[in-house]
């Protein structure tokens, strides 16, 4: 459907996408969002939802480089510091971990 469509349409690709990982189709998701960010490839949400379903697939790095892209659009993005910090400390990363976890409750309070 989303290729009948003349022009590219946000809204169908986010929303399509984040229904998709939702139901567990992350894999179909994924592709979804890689469509969208041939359109829109600055993005923030898109990249973030594009982390989110890699994370689901427990692709870590790959979900991992998302959520910092993310953040290097938007910064202060508390959702991608918060997923990022959870990896890191799933990976043993401490430091890490620490730094987002607290750049997500700096965002949070503000």
């Amino acid at each position: 459907m989303l290729e009948l469509l003349p022009v590219a349409h946000y809204g169908a690709y986010t929303n399509l996408g984040v229904l998709l990982c939702e139901e567990g189709r992350c894999e179909e998701a994924l592709a979804v969002f890689d469509r969208a960010l041939e359109f829109f490839p600055d993005d923030c949400q898109l990249h973030f939802n594009r982390a989110v379903a890699l994370d689901e697939l427990d692709c870590a790095d790959d979900a991992l480089n998302g959520y910092g892209k993310c953040l290097a659009i938007e910064p202060d993005y508390a959702d991608a510091h918060y997923n990022l910090a959870r990896l890191k400390e799933l990976r043993g990363d401490k430091q890490g971990a620490l730094r987002h976890y607290n750049a997500y409750r700096r965002i949070q309070d503000s």
